[in-house]
This record gives C-alpha cells, structure tokens and sequence, in this order.
C-alpha cells in the first residue's frame, strides 16, 4: 500500500519547479523579455551607424566639388569688407581648390592669395593646410587654432594708418588728393595672422563667403581686425605675380 501522504502533492511539484527556474518568477513572458533585447540591440546599432558616419573622411564631398576629377579649380574673387575700421572694397584674390597635398587630414588643400599681386593692399594669404577644415556638403570652414604666442603662415595686407600720418604727404595737401599722395609712397604691412576663420560656399561656378583674420601690427603697435566678403566666378589659367619689392605700392 502506498503511504499517499509522503507523496507529493500537485501544488509541492510546481513549486518545487518553479524553485529550479527563477524565470518562471518573471513579471515578463519570455517572448517579450525577447523582443525587448532585439530593440535594445538595433537601437544601440543605430547610434553607432549615426556616430560612424560623422567620423567617417570627408573625402567624399572634396570630390564632389572636384567633379570627381584630380585637377584645380581656380575662381577669382572680389573682397569688400573693414581693417581697423577702415572699409575697403576693390580688392581681388585668386581661390583655387585642389586635391590633399600627401599625409594631410583635410579632404582637399585651398589657398587664397592677391590678384593680380599676391601682396596686393587689402589681400590676404590663407593656405587651409595651416587651418583646421570642416566640409559640409558644399559649405567649408577653416579655423586657425587661436594663439598670440606663435603665428602661422597667413597673413592680410594692411596699410596703417601710421604710415600715412609719418609719410608727411598730409601736410603738403589736404583733403583726397593728400590722402592719395600719402598711399602713393606708403607701403603696407604684412600682419602675420594669429587668430581667424574662413567659411565658403562653394559651387561648381561661383563661390561665396566671409574671413576675418587678426594679427599684430608692428607699426601700429596694437592687434588688427580683418574681415571681408568675398565672391567670385571660376576661372581658368590665372597666376598672381610677386612683387620685386618686399611689399606693394599702394596706389596700385
């Protein structure tokens, strides 16, 4: 005869099992704990797509606005802007955009410099080699790391204001025509830049945008501000020439 009450009962079996499987204790059937984890895993892989592609080189947009070719486009701008709170326009510069120079970081190398001289009054000298670059479709930004100990190889042109006052052509004239003959035989001053930022918006036949530039100028002992507009259309065989002079004439 079997003693019926040592066996165990149905209630002490299925606690007994739920004792052996924790999971059975769950809040959440296991079909949706499931579905939860895949959610958890795509959203996870979506961030990282998102965080992938903005570390991703930028090599793409330089060749889009290369036309996917390995040759230089020039494009001969106009410059309208301030220097010292003196406004300025007239002035002319020649951008030209090419492929990376070897071992660079940027997606492509851009230099500004004067036209038809590359030291020509209310020009300036970028080379984005010497900047920090970003590129955004058709839209590029390039930063000089703000410093006033050490300045980079950019610089703008600028005729102080000192110059003219000592020239003593002023005295002798009044009016413009002083104003002309002291900038006749003054010669600006090349302000090595050490702070400034570049942004364009270029297109595949015209280019706009802004720079400003600040540097120290020597004769007026004092930091100066460049900024200017630019914009301009494309151009072909352009080369800016070197004065003989270590600076330009001014009336030119």
């Amino acid at each position: 005869m079997l003693d019926h009450k040592k066996l165990p009962g149905i209630e002490e079996m299925a606690l007994s099992r739920k004792l052996k499987d924790p999971s059975a204790f769950s809040l959440q059937p296991k079909h949706q704990r499931s579905y939860t984890i895949k959610l958890s895993r795509l959203f996870v892989i979506g961030m990282l797509m998102i965080l992938c592609s903005g570390l991703l080189p930028t090599f793409s947009v330089a060749q889009d606005l290369l036309e996917g070719t390995e040759f230089s486009k020039q494009y001969l701008v106009q410059l309208s802007g301030t220097v010292m709170n003196e406004t300025f326009s007239g002035a002319q510069a020649l951008l030209t955009l090419m492929p990376p120079a070897p071992g660079s970081n940027n997606p492509y190398q851009l230099i500004i410099q004067g036209f038809p001289k590359k030291n020509s009054r209310n020009s300036f000298f970028w080379n984005s080699e010497n900047s920090e670059m970003t590129a955004i479709a058709n839209e590029i930004t390039c930063d000089i790391k703000r410093t006033f100990i050490k300045p980079v190889p950019m610089h703008f042109i600028f005729l102080s204001p000192e110059l003219l006052r000592h020239s003593g052509a002023l005295a002798a004239k009044a009016g413009d025509e002083g104003k002309k003959l002291a900038e006749s035989v003054a010669l600006p001053t090349l302000i090595n830049a050490r702070a400034g930022k570049l942004k364009l918006r270029i297109q595949s036949n015209s280019v706009s945008g802004t720079v400003w530039m600040k540097g120290y100028d020597p004769v007026e002992k004092a930091f100066v501000l460049y900024s200017a507009r630019l914009y301009g259309q494309k151009s072909n065989h352009l080369q800016p020439r070197q004065d003989v002079k270590k600076s330009t004439g001014v009336g030119e």
